[in-house]
Formats: structure tokens, C-alpha cells, sequence
């Protein structure tokens, strides 16, 4: 056995005792809810579930540095349980004022709802969290939309007015009648084996640009810079098509392997996941769940790149470069929008450059397995890369 292929075999299969478990896709918003089981003359506040009903809820917020965290990387925890942090000093010892005080008020204004948040210094003074007052909500993810969307439009005017950066690393929400918190967060990125080839000489700037790229978008914590990235990267493979078929028209009539997404059958995802990703293969139905969209079953990329994706990178485009129709980057909604795809397009960006690039990837074949291609020859190692 290779190497590499034991490495992959390594990251891809870890032991029973591992410490932690996907939520989701690394590196996406994920939640998770604990939700209290009530018995006896309470019994009936179960009755919406983990979701919540029409009523009472309280939205907090936890901020953080720049390159910086709350707590470990791969510990989850309440808004209660963290100081939280910033670079905008309201309180003793960070600013020298006569008054000392506990908390700023921020209210939000809009035709829809008015909120009013409070917000706490942590023990340096600068401002760690902010909690709005209770209000009403018809559930736990109207409720989510509406705060932080009024939340992203005060932190954007304070950011943009203060020039500091106001970093949102934690959601929580909580249902007053039930006290069922419910905690949005960005799941972590898994430890991984240096599981690679170990040589090879990469002479195509197209490549360094699309890996430059894909580095870029990992990264970033900024949902539309990661969109844009991954769309550039498929839009590069398009024109870089585009240019070498019409010199070589009949090597790019044939279909590209991988380039329609599955059905939703757990074995066929798993397959198609797995000729993408040979380290750290530890799907789940979360995963499944973010990465396969149902609007995207059964579609070629190209299919998706017209109709789902081109779109919303217009709108984008209109809203930074140009007039038009444009995604309002501190709505939640349209920044849900953008985020839904960002798990699919990681894995069509992936999926395009090993396609493209005979460099990328092409140790791993279509059904998953590892190849040495050191022990290969030239030709059989491009017939390896190309599955």
C-alpha cells in the first residue's frame, strides 16, 4: 500500500474513540437545538417541538476578534456559557469614563418590527454580547431571520462608521415559554493527514488559479466572498472548455464522469462524494442534506450554473459593480440564499478541477480507491486520473 493511500485510509477510517463528530459540512453554519421534554400539567408545551411556536423568543449574539475564538475549536457552547468579544470598548478598563456602565442599548427600526438589543461588555470592557429584549415570532427560524437580520444592519453601521470589524461567531435563540435553546454556529474544519502526492511539477496557470481560488473561498467566513469564488472557479473551467474545444472538438464531446448529481439514494451520494474527497469521509445525513439540494438532483452542472447559480451571482454583481436587482447582504434570507449552495458548489468546484486538471486528484479514481501513480506509467496514470 502507497503512502498516500494509507494516509487517506487513515483520515478517511479513524478509530472508534475519535473525538468528535461532523455536524454537517465543516466549515458551513450549522445549528442544533436542546429542546426540555416536559411531562405532567406542562405536557402541552411540546407540542411544536425542537421548531418552536407562535410566541415569545429571545435572540443573542456573541461576537469575536478577527482570527480569534470563544472557545475551542471543537467545543459547542451557550451564549451564557462565553464572554464574547470585540474592538469596540463601551465599559471600564477599556475606556476611562466617569460612569461605569453595564450594558448599551441598540434599537432597530423597520416597517416589519421594532427590537431593542442590549449589549454587555465582557471583562476587558469591550462589547461581547448582545441579547434583544423579547418579542414575538411565529417559530425558532422566524425568529433567527428577524433578528439577525435587523442585528447585521446595526453592526454593518457601526462597522462601517467606526471602522472596526463586528463578527458574529454565535446565534442563540431561546423560546421563553419552553426555554428550548436552539445555537447557530460554523462547524469547525476535522484534523487531516498530510495525505498527498509528493511530487509533480504544475506548469498551467489556469490550475494555480483555480486552486488559488478554492483556498480562498476555505478560508474566508464571508458566505458572498466564498460564493463568488467557488462560481468563479466553475465559470473558469466553462471558458477554459469552451477555448480548447473548438481546437479539439472531439475529445470534448464526451461526457465528463461526475458531472450530474445524483439522485438522492444514500449509496449513490456517498459514491460521488467519495470520488471527490479521499480523506475525512464521514458523512452523514446533515451532510447529505446541505450538499444535495433537491433542486439540484439529477442536473448537470452546467444545468445549475445557467438556472441556479448565474442568478445569484448577478445579483450579487448588481449590488457591488452595477444598478439592478441586488442581494441585500445584511438580510438573512439572502444571505440564506447564497449560503444553501456554498456546501454543493465546494464539491462542483472540486468535482470541475479534477476533470480540467490531471494534476488534481489524480491519485483517486471514480470509485473512491486510492491509486500509487508513482508506480505508474505515464499513460496509466492518466487513465487512472481519468477514472
Amino acid at each position: 500500500m502507497s503512502s498516500t493511500e494509507e494516509a487517506a485510509k487513515k483520515s478517511s477510517f479513524p478509530a472508534a474513540t475519535k473525538q468528535r463528530k461532523f455536524f454537517a459540512f465543516p466549515g458551513e453554519w450549522q445549528g442544533i437545538v436542546a429542546a426540555p421534554h416536559y411531562t405532567g400539567n406542562k405536557a402541552h408545551l411540546n407540542a411544536y417541538g425542537p421548531n418552536g411556536g407562535p410566541g415569545t423568543y429571545v435572540v443573542s449574539f456573541v461576537l469575536a476578534r478577527p482570527n480569534s475564538r470563544n472557545a475551542p475549536e471543537h467545543q459547542v457552547k451557550f451564549a451564557a456559557d462565553l464572554q464574547g468579544d470585540s474592538h469596540l470598548a463601551i465599559a471600564k478598563p477599556a475606556v476611562h469614563i466617569d460612569i461605569d456602565p453595564d450594558q448599551v442599548l441598540m434599537s432597530y427600526k423597520a416597517a416589519a418590527c421594532s427590537l431593542l438589543f442590549r449589549g454587555y461588555p465582557n471583562p476587558d470592557g469591550y462589547l461581547g454580547k448582545l441579547i434583544s429584549d423579547p418579542f414575538f415570532a411565529a417559530d425558532r427560524n422566524v425568529a433567527q431571520k428577524v433578528a439577525a437580520t435587523a442585528m447585521q444592519g446595526l453592526l454593518s453601521n457601526l462597522s462601517s462608521q467606526l471602522d472596526i470589524p463586528l463578527i458574529i461567531e454565535i446565534i442563540e435563540v431561546t423560546e421563553v415559554s419552553t426555554q428550548a435553546r436552539g445555537v447557530s454556529f460554523v462547524a469547525p474544519f476535522p484534523p487531516t493527514s498530510m495525505a498527498v502526492k509528493g511530487s509533480g511539477t504544475i506548469n498551467d496557470p489556469e490550475f494555480e488559479h483555480a486552486v488559488a481560488l478554492y483556498r480562498e473561498a476555505i478560508n474566508s467566513n464571508t458566505p458572498i466572498y466564498r460564493f463568488l469564488c467557488f462560481y468563479k472557479i466553475l465559470e473558469l473551467s466553462r471558458k477554459r472548455r469552451e477555448r480548447l474545444g473548438r481546437k479539439h472538438k472531439a475529445s470534448f464531446k464526451q461526457p465528463q464522469p461526475g458531472e450530474q448529481i445524483p439522485l438522492r439514494e444514500t449509496k449513490a451520494m456517498e459514491e460521488w462524494l467519495n470520488a471527490l474527497f479521499y480523506v475525512n469521509r464521514d458523512w452523514d445525513q446533515g451532510i447529505f442534506d446541505q450538499v444535495f439540494r433537491p433542486e439540484a438532483l439529477g442536473k448537470k452542472i452546467n444545468n445549475l450554473f445557467d438556472n441556479q447559480l448565474r442568478p445569484i451571482r448577478d445579483k450579487i454583481a448588481h449590488g457591488i459593480l452595477d444598478s439592478g436587482e441586488f442581494l441585500l447582504l445584511d438580510k438573512q434570507e439572502d444571505l440564506e440564499l447564497v449560503g444553501k449552495w456554498l456546501p454543493l458548489m465546494r464539491c462542483l468546484a472540486r468535482r470541475v478541477m479534477k476533470n480540467d486538471f490531471k494534476e488534481y486528484l489524480e491519485f483517486l479514481n471514480e470509485d473512491g480507491s486510492v491509486v500509487d501513480t508513482s508506480k505508474l506509467s505515464p499513460d496509466q496514470a492518466s487513465s487512472a486520473a481519468e477514472g
